[in-house]
């Protein structure tokens, strides 16, 4: 257990200085990292878990995906969701995305390692994204 209470601003602040790292299927450091990675190296930095899995495929395939989460985090409620929290979203059927809640300008965003744009990035929670959650999870030691 961290001997400091990490807060949601310290989980964005940790997920932020990923940004611009170059995204990498399976990637766990800063010359490439995926979504889950990103998870992954922030909770292992703030020591809110040890966890770690990369027996993962790039195409999504049943909800595998979201049971990692559901067994190292506390699901909560997506209206509920604050910065820091991570969102997963489905493409089709499945869970196949992650990235963390994060705000800007009074306005949510989202923070994540982005195959298409091929690297990690902060934008607006906006267009395709909020439509396509599936779950929020936060992480069990996080305060507020």
């Amino acid at each position: 257990m961290p001997a400091e209470i990490i807060t949601s601003d310290t989980i964005v602040a940790a997920a932020r200085g990923w940004l611009g790292v170059p995204w990498r299927h399976q990637g766990r450091t800063r010359s490439g990292i995926d979504c889950v990675g990103l998870v992954v190296c922030v909770a292992h930095a703030l020591h809110l878990s040890d966890y770690d899995s990369t027996g993962y495929s790039r195409r999504a395939q049943g909800q595998g995906f979201a049971g990692h989460f559901r067994a190292n985090m506390d699901g909560v409620a997506i209206p509920e969701a604050r910065p820091g929290d991570v969102l997963v979203f489905a493409d089709q059927a499945y869970p196949c995305h992650c990235g963390f809640l994060t705000e800007r300008l009074g306005k949510p965003h989202l923070l994540h390692a982005h195959a298409t744009r091929r690297q990690v990035i902060e934008e607006p929670h906006a267009g395709e994204w909020p439509a396509k959650i599936k779950f929020a999870f936060r992480f069990r030691q996080s305060g507020s």
